[in-house]
């Protein structure tokens, strides 16, 4: 694969899937406390704690809370102390690596060190990647649910950075990972349905493209070139991977150099202190009513969003969109500081967070 740019690429689909895979399965960030984060999360994006393990179900090596709205799964875990396993601890991810897990956040901070994704077997998922050049994690696990007997398999092998790819499959139709304790309450969802992608940064675009592409056989979906999304300022080089259904959609970027001021990318990479998991995209069915409840949490405890446009930018914006919106719409639009692209493919509303940890990762 090369980058030939937006305008000359054409999109086909191979169906080169090397293994039988569906869709996102979960996201699991690391984090050094995960009762704040996850009940930060769960307050700033209307996700529900649906699932726990912890030291009040058994488990000494962490604490791992499940949050969720729709289908999307965000994961957040931290690891308990070192000098407190117990020999009848009961993790449920088997492939947990405690000392690993206090290296990993002194490293990157609050990050991702999962993308889950269902497969058919999770087994044949690893032994084909690893056959086809990954860089195996952890080798299958099989867990069982006491209760039912239903199981699940999990495997991992390497992404980009310390962020690994993760094989979910059995026939387990409890909320999470078998072990994992259900937690009851009320819907707090604002509307946020699935994952719809998830961005990597990494220094060498082409690079982590063959690598991935040569394990998985994802194709080439779209791409972007610094004359596309760069400006005199700032630049990158993007590529998007897709698997033949194109429900796992993987974005990655690298740096571009020789701009007045330092790529984003860079920037990321830098604080992140290697190639990550920069940020997901999360698909909601009504972006007024998502963003007008998350704009108000702001404040209280939730998510800081990019500085909006400039008033030119929205002035403009009936004249390069049409009317598709109406007045009252598009007038929402601006008090909300969303941005809106409209291509062959339709009309895209969106808008960014600024890093949800402490360190300027963009």
């Amino acid at each position: 694969m090369k980058l030939v740019g937006y305008e000359n690429f054409v999109r086909h689909n191979p169906k080169s899937d090397r293994f039988a895979m569906h869709k996102f399965h979960h996201v699991e960030f690391y984090t050094q406390d995960a009762t704040n984060v996850s009940k930060r999360f769960g307050w700033a994006a209307g996700l529900k704690l649906v699932s726990k393990s912890d030291q009040s179900t058994g488990n000494h090596a962490y604490a791992s809370y499940v949050m969720q709205s729709g289908e999307l799964q965000i994961v957040i875990t931290a690891p308990y102390s070192r000098q407190q396993q117990k020999a009848d601890n009961i993790a449920p991810n088997q492939g947990f690596d405690n000392a690993y897990a206090h290296e990993f956040c002194a490293k990157h901070g609050l990050a991702v060190r999962a993308m889950a994704i269902s497969v058919d077997d999770a087994t044949v998922a690893y032994e084909t990647a690893v056959k086809n050049g990954a860089v195996g994690v952890t080798s299958p696990k099989t867990s069982t649910d006491a209760a039912t007997g239903e199981f699940q398999v999990l495997s991992e092998v390497k992404l980009y950075g310390d962020v690994v790819l993760r094989f979910i499959s059995g026939n387990y139709t409890g909320r999470f990972l078998p072990g994992y304790q259900n937690v009851e309450g009320p819907d707090v969802s604002i509307g946020l349905q699935r994952l719809d992608h998830a961005v990597g940064n990494v220094p060498n675009l082409m690079e982590a493209v063959n690598d991935i592409c040569g394990f998985t056989g994802w194709h080439e979906f779209a791409e972007f070139t610094t004359d596309d999304v760069g400006t005199v300022d700032s630049g990158l080089n993007s590529m998007v991977l897709a698997n033949n259904t194109e429900t796992i959609l993987l974005p990655m970027n690298e740096p571009t150099f020789g701009t007045k001021r330092k790529s984003q990318i860079q920037t990321f990479l830098e604080q992140n202190e290697g190639a990550g998991l920069q940020h997901m995209a999360l698909k909601t069915n009504d972006i007024f009513h998502t963003m007008s409840e998350m704009r108000k949490r702001t404040h209280l405890g939730g998510f800081d969003f990019m500085p909006k446009p400039s008033a030119a930018y929205y002035k403009n914006l009936p004249a390069k969109i049409g009317d598709v919106f109406t007045a009252a719409q598009y007038e929402k639009i601006e008090q909300l500081g969303l941005l809106v692209d409209k291509d062959d493919q339709g009309i895209l509303l969106q808008i960014f967070t600024k890093p949800l940890g402490d360190r300027p990762t963009c």
